[in-house]
């Protein structure tokens, strides 16, 4: 029979909200490499930089986003109807200035 291999398991680690925040505002905050952070913690530098991904994942919407696209909105709405007047107003003029047939 083949050896059986011995697996050492580590006990898992629970980390409380509050340290989660404070780990993911260090990174990205204050500005820190995430490495650097997952190892003054002490702590697996994979699970900080997934905490740092769901985080930004939250936050991509900043507040008042939804004003700013509708505002957004209506601009575009209003330069399209700008640049189809132009373009009606380009093609009477090029009518209106050719040469008349008397």
């Amino acid at each position: 029979m083949e050896a059986e291999k011995s697996v050492v398991k580590r006990p898992r680690n629970k980390y409380d909200a509050a340290f989660r925040v404070e780990a993911v505002r260090r990174v990205t905050q204050d500005g820190r490499a995430a490495t650097r952070v997952a190892q003054a913690l002490g702590m697996s530098e994979a699970l900080l930089g997934s905490w740092v991904r769901a985080a930004r994942a939250q936050h991509t919407r900043p507040a008042g986003s939804e004003a700013l696209e509708q505002e957004n909105k209506q601009l575009r709405a209003q330069l399209a109807r700008a640049e189809m007047e132009r373009d009606i107003l380009k093609k009477a003029l090029t009518i209106f200035s050719q040469p008349t047939g008397r």
